[in-house]
């Protein structure tokens, strides 16, 4: 992250007041952790702000939900000096109905974010697509400012943001300054066992089953196990009993697998299918894929949308895709 950027970042809150906290749709642990832990922020500094979510988060975040967070119903636009709309790359995944999102682009905007492709749709947009988390500018930023008191709640929302986006610091977008961040946080108070162990150690007995079964029954292989991808589909979930908002991290569930370069989920969304893309190569972008199909996200982790009637239909388009960037063609050597 520059200097300038946590500079104007940081001035610009403190030097403002009376702000709504926004992020995308299906919101992810960053996406989480930045709005909870700025609105923490905010409020404990005696600012007024209120963060709002569409929907009810995925399990794992329950607990970390502060009091007053708006969820479910907009409130009133108007009355806000600033939007903020954290962790977003392109105005149409923020997480408003449709009809909003042409209004809120109308009004103040503020763009933080991390995506290297963000369309910089806001008045003022903080990008920093170095940093491996919204979470991580917001605190730079705030720590920098040196007039913020960052709570130990906040502390450990902003953690989950960085934890989740690198994977508990295991993908490659975890660098030196990510590692100080984290340490900052903890020496801030961040509670870095209730995050691991709510993130990582409490999976339902039923998710788990599901996870056997996905693996066992439904994954794909192509390209001599380079490509590796399932379906998710709303039968398995409903037989599972899952929601399909707490299948955030299945796509790592493929990605581990030795051997396998490129991995996929697919879901049934509208009239098509939503993909998850996953590289651990830095050789194969998906994020290059993902452009093509209208999707886009960071290099190594992207998602698109196929439109399609049938699965089979969209898993070979993604198919040819992912060949075409492996350099094979149905198994075999381009």
């Amino acid at each position: 992250m520059t200097k300038n950027i946590s500079d104007e970042l940081g001035g610009f809150i403190r030097g403002n007041d009376n702000f709504l906290l926004l992020t995308h749709e299906k919101p992810d642990g960053d996406a989480i952790g930045s709005i909870f832990g700025l609105f923490k922020i905010l409020r404990d500094n005696g600012k007024k702000a209120d963060a709002f979510l569409p929907e009810k988060l995925p399990a794992r975040y329950a607990s970390f939900v502060p009091e007053d967070v708006i969820i479910g119903k907009m409130p009133e636009l108007e009355k806000y000096s600033w939007i903020i709309c954290l962790d977003t790359s392109t105005p149409d995944r923020i997480g408003v109905d449709k009809d909003q999102r042409a209004k809120i682009l109308s009004l103040q905007l503020v763009n933080v974010d991390h995506h290297p492709d963000n369309k910089l749709f806001g008045k003022k947009n903080f990008i920093s697509p170095e940093s491996a988390a919204t979470a991580e500018i917001i605190f730079k930023a705030l720590k920098d400012s040196g007039s913020l008191r960052i709570s130990q709640e906040a502390a450990t929302c902003l953690l989950i943001g960085i934890i989740m986006d690198t994977g508990g610091f295991r993908f490659d977008n975890t660098k030196a300054l990510t590692l100080k961040a984290a340490s900052e946080l903890l020496v801030a108070g961040a509670d870095y066992p209730r995050v691991i162990n709510a993130m990582f150690f409490s999976q339902p007995l039923n998710f788990v089953k599901m996870e056997a079964e996905l693996v066992s029954k439904h994954m794909k292989t192509a390209f001599s196990g380079k490509y590796a991808w399932a379906y998710l589909s709303d039968e398995l979930l409903t037989e599972h009993g899952i929601e399909k908002k707490d299948t955030e991290t299945l796509i790592d569930l493929l990605r581990q697998i030795q051997g396998v370069e490129i991995a996929a989920v697919f879901y049934r969304k509208d009239d098509g299918f939503k993909i998850s893309l996953r590289s651990k190569n830095k050789k194969y972008p998906v994020a290059k894929i993902a452009r093509t199909l209208g999707g886009g996200g960071h290099e190594l982790a992207a998602g698109a949308f196929i439109k399609a009637a049938e699965i089979s239909e969209a898993e070979k388009i993604l198919q040819d895709r992912v060949g075409e960037m492996l350099g094979e063609k149905d198994g075999n050597p381009l």
